[in-house]
């Protein structure tokens, strides 16, 4: 009970301290934003509402390189027009919209053509808004893409320093090789992307600093920061990635004793996702006056019609966007240094991770509409199951033997 007391102190401190971002972008001047939106439209950098992000590849309407510029010009949007309806404005998130490609109603806004309404997007916390309007007093879409770039690949990097030093090589070139197999690179240009990256990337680096605390409360955080920031795009990475490095961090645990706080980290990871989301909804109807809870429960009703009968086609789309022949390439190598060299024991460690390998798929039963609609980034959710799948196989094998008969050589 004391922890669950400090459970809610910490998610009230969150929502309190979201709120404040909020009203300092609010209080942004709009001059400046308006300048440096206007610079990104000029320059063309919302061009093209999906280019392709350094790989050229085609799989038919969907690509698993297809950048999102289209929500990213959104976000640009709403923080172009945040102050349009006073401080409700930051609950409400108003954006100019005609029905058509973001991009245009961005310009259409900008040169302020006819025509057109104002939407509202109330249900999210939409954090992402917040930030880009705070940077945009100072740079344009362009300076935040390279800003997001380099603090991404600058926590990547301290990520993989982390892991190399707590785990050893092979654990590390495990995660990095995950990543890469849903091209990550692409996710680091996006602000549609990027946060539930740096999230996942970020809990891994706090748990590797902190192997002894019980990571319940960080999960809570995790869950909660994934809800303000993310719009619904691979939720699961920041609840999967970190799990995967919390079993390897503590493979030696009883697997029953391991099994179960494994299920205690999911659940308060789920409590801080669920309850903030209710949080946004609760105040935004409140202070606004508008019913955002029957908002979220008209598209809950929307995106699950019909659900049951997506899920195989969901999963389906989803797997057919990874990089399949190196996951296999690595996993066959893998397999034949257990023959080699089997380690007794590791099935016990295999077990939590093949069950960690189950949580993308839990998404796309879940979120079967949505995931096969948006399988071109849905997709990144099976990192967590290449990650875990291989873990288990490294697992299998006694790295010790190898090292020793490497030596002896």
């Amino acid at each position: 009970m004391k922890k669950m007391g400090k459970g809610a102190a910490l998610l009230l401190l969150l929502v309190a301290g979201y709120l404040l971002l909020g009203v300092a972008a609010w209080l942004m001047p709009d001059a400046s934003v308006r300048r440096h939106v206007e610079q990104t439209v000029a320059f063309g950098d919302m061009g093209e509402d999906y280019p392709k992000a350094i790989v050229h590849d085609h799989y038919g309407d969907m690509d698993p390189y297809m950048m999102d510029n289209y929500t990213d010009a959104l976000i640009l949007n709403q923080a172009l027009c945040l102050r349009s309806e006073g401080l409700k404005g930051m609950l409400l998130l108003p954006r100019h919209d005609e029905g058509m490609v973001q991009s245009q109603s961005l310009r259409h806004l900008l040169e302020g053509t006819d025509g057109g309404w104002t939407s509202h997007y109330a249900r999210y916390w939409h954090g992402t808004t917040y930030v880009a309007r705070l940077l945009l007093v100072v740079t344009s879409y362009s300076g935040i893409r390279y800003l997001l770039y380099l603090c991404s690949s600058l926590l990547l990097l301290w990520c993989m320093i982390r892991l190399w030093r707590t785990l050893g090589w092979v654990r590390m070139a495990i995660i990095a090789f995950a990543l890469m197999m849903v091209n990550v690179f692409v996710m680091q240009f996006s602000l549609q992307f990027v946060p539930v990256l740096m999230l996942a990337t970020g809990a891994i680096v706090w748990m590797t600093y902190h192997p002894a605390h019980d990571g319940g409360l960080a999960m809570l955080t995790v869950g909660s920061l994934t809800v303000f920031f993310d719009l619904i795009t691979v939720p699961t990475i920041t609840l999967g990635l970190p799990l995967v490095v919390w079993v390897a961090m503590h493979r030696d645990e009883d697997w029953r004793k391991g099994l179960w706080h494994l299920v205690q980290l999911g659940l308060w990871w789920l409590a801080g996702y669920i309850l903030t989301w209710m949080a946004k909804w609760g105040i935004a109807t409140l202070v606004t006056g508008e019913n955002v809870f029957a908002d979220a429960y008209g598209q809950s009703v929307y995106w699950s019609e019909g659900g049951n009968s997506y899920i195989g086609q969901a999963i389906s789309t989803n797997l057919e966007m990874l990089h399949w022949k190196w996951v296999v390439v690595a996993l066959v190598a893998l397999l034949a240094m257990v023959v080699w060299k089997p380690r007794a024991e590791g099935w016990k460690e295999a077990v939590r991770y093949l069950l960690l390998a189950l949580i993308p798929f839990g998404y796309y039963v879940v979120m079967a509409h949505p995931a096969m609609h948006h399988a071109w980034y849905n997709y990144r959710a099976l990192v967590v199951a290449v990650a875990a799948v291989l873990m288990a196989a490294a697992a299998m094998v006694d790295w010790e033997k190898i090292v020793k008969l490497k030596s002896e050589k």
